[in-house]
């Protein structure tokens, strides 16, 4: 493990990158990642074209109790809508918001993580 990580953070690490990474490709600009605030964290935000997107990477084990997408229930939600609208105030952008995630499994072998089924939820939700 990298300087006392977790393997849950290190987890949550390589799925943002990953996803990181896979919005570049498809021409998206990261405007910010890891953005705190009082109602929580941004883990990233990404403009593409009139859209300024806000995207939650949720990432689990095989066999989990709750899937990746499923781990964004309505409390989290409403987290992350209060989140968008501080970054949006802050920012002082016209952009219009759009919620999305992005989900995958991960798994460790040998001290390597592995990324599968990764799936990418635009409009995912919204208030």
């Amino acid at each position: 493990m990298t300087g006392g990580e977790t393997f849950t953070q290190r987890m949550g690490r390589a799925g943002e990158e990953y996803t990181a990474g896979w919005l570049l490709r498809r021409g998206y600009a990261i405007l910010a990642r890891n953005w705190h605030c009082p109602w929580g964290e941004l883990d990233i935000v990404a403009r593409q074209g009139e859209f300024v997107d806000f995207v939650e990477v949720k990432a689990r084990r095989p066999g989990a109790a709750v899937s990746p997408a499923g781990a964004v229930d309505r409390r989290k939600q409403q987290k992350l809508v209060r989140a968008a609208g501080a970054w949006l105030d802050a920012a002082g952008c016209g952009l219009q918001p759009r919620m999305d995630v992005a989900a995958m499994t991960i798994r460790e072998h040998r001290g390597q993580i592995f990324i599968s089924d990764f799936e990418f939820y635009e409009s995912a939700f919204g208030e």
